[in-house]
This record gives C-alpha cells, sequence and structure tokens, in this order.
C-alpha cells in the first residue's frame, strides 16, 4: 500500500479519538457504499455478456446480424475497461481505510 499519490488526509493532532473514529467510520461507510453500487455494476455486466452469448448464438444460427454484434461487443467492451478502472479505484480506496484502521488501532 504505497502513499505515493494517494488523497490520504492527515488527522490534525487536537482532533478528539471521538472525531477521528467517526470520519473514519463515515470514510468505510462511504467506500463500502461504492463497492455495492460497483457490485450492482458487475453484475449488470454480466447480464449484459449473457445478451451478448445469446446474440452470438443467434448470429452463428442466422437469426441476428453481425453489425448488431459486434456493436453492443464495442459498448460492452468500454463499459468493461470503465468498470475495471473503478473497480481499481475502490480497491485503493478500501485499502487506504484499512491502513488508516491500523493506524488507530495501534494509537495509544
Amino acid at each position: 500500500m504505497s502513499s505515493s499519490g494517494s488523497k490520504r488526509q492527515r488527522v490534525p493532532k487536537d482532533v478528539t479519538p471521538d472525531k477521528a473514529v467517526e470520519r473514519l467510520e463515515n470514510a468505510v461507510t462511504a467506500a463500502l457504499t461504492k463497492v455495492e453500487l460497483l457490485e450492482g455494476e458487475v453484475v449488470r455486466m454480466n447480464t449484459q455478456g449473457k445478451e451478448l452469448e445469446g446474440m452470438l448464438k443467434g448470429v452463428t444460427s442466422g437469426e441476428g446480424g453481425p453489425r448488431d454484434m459486434i456493436a453492443k461487443l464495442h459498448i460492452l467492451e468500454e463499459e468493461n475497461s470503465d468498470l475495471r478502472r473503478r473497480l481499481g479505484e475502490g480497491r485503493k480506496g478500501v485499502d487506504r481505510l484499512l491502513a488508516q484502521i491500523k493506524f488507530l488501532e495501534e494509537q495509544p
């Protein structure tokens, strides 16, 4: 977990432990909300993948057009790339939160 390029905010020394824990809880809640959103997108992408499989079967059986399948494939590839990027960002955020939790746990 490298801190280079991270948006980590240091807690000022005059912030009470209760306030620091509250800020951390808010950050964890926000991260979990984002993870849930991304999980929903993964489900949606899987559904679209199944639709694409159906289109492919249609094309191979002569029912669908190859242009429709290619257009849908390009859309799915773009969405997949975006989703992978967003999942990576979410993982980095969770890693930062875990580092903050570890830091707070180690405080006297």
